[in-house]
């Protein structure tokens, strides 16, 4: 799937040590890319960690090839696991891991160790 990922503003969060990303994904004739796909090229966009990059909300349009979206980049796991709620950081997890969670979750076993930051 070919599409291009635009920053549109970025802010520095001295209290929360992270990078704040507001960009945009111009996808024109085909479907809004899912989160890992984002999540990659803005990582890679910023040099950052693709573990503490997490994509906090997208944005759709109907009828458009445009999306708007938010970022955080975090500068250690500590802060990303007290800043941003567990549906969250399950959403940034690719989909077989997602699941497993749940499941483990359900069954009240230990699901940390799927979180790849930890």
């Amino acid at each position: 799937m070919s599409f291009k990922v635009e920053i549109i503003e970025e802010k520095k969060n001295p209290l929360i040590d992270r990078k704040e990303i507001t960009f945009r994904v111009d996808h024109f004739g085909a479907g809004t890319p899912n989160r890992l796909e984002i999540k990659k090229k803005i990582a890679a966009m910023k040099n950052a960690s693709e573990k503490l990059t997490i994509i906090r909300k997208i944005y759709n349009t109907y009828g458009s090839s445009s999306n708007t979206g938010v970022a955080n980049i975090y500068e250690n796991s500590k802060d990303l696991q007290f800043f941003e709620p567990f549906y969250i950081r399950v959403r940034n997890l690719p989909k077989e891991t997602r699941s497993e969670v749940y499941k483990l979750k359900k069954r009240k076993e230990a699901y940390h160790h799927l979180f790849e930051y930890e």
